[in-house]
């Protein structure tokens, strides 16, 4: 009878002690997207090099979707791709030509958003290039 009381006693206080832990874990909240939604001017610095893009962010049937131009006509609304956005790092993929011959690249982009503001870096894995990226939102 002893051991039967003390073992309800235990399950108890597992419970008791679980209970609040396993109600925690419910899904983190959807980040908020306005903060990245709209036009960014982004100066990529590569080699020597500043290249302007214009990146636009909009939401699309719940998600996120967006394109990226380049300043002086290299390309443009070449489609982000593999779009991911946690609160505080949007990264995507893009398909775009690029120097110094021209030929189309995967390009993997990774950005730290903060108040108006992004800075990252851009990469491609295959040619071992890579270049870091400071922007800002375009304002209306």
């Amino acid at each position: 009878m002893k051991k039967t009381i003390l073992a309800a006693g235990l399950v108890m206080a597992l419970l008791a002690v679980s209970g609040p832990a396993l109600a925690q874990a419910k899904p983190a909240p959807a980040p908020d997207k306005a903060k990245i939604l709209g036009t960014w001017s982004l100066d990529v610095f590569a080699g020597g090099m500043t290249i302007t893009l214009s990146l636009l962010l909009e939401e699309a049937e719940g998600k996120l979707a967006g394109k990226i131009s380049e300043a002086n006509g290299m390309f443009s609304d070449a489609p982000l791709i593999n779009i991911e956005y946690d609160g505080e790092r949007l990264a995507y993929d893009i398909s775009i030509p690029s120097p110094p011959d021209g030929a189309v690249r995967a390009w993997k982009t990774e950005l730290k958003v903060g108040e108006d503001v992004v800075e990252g870096n851009i990469a491609n894995a295959e040619a071992g290039m890579s270049a870091t990226i400071s922007g800002k939102r375009v304002k209306k």
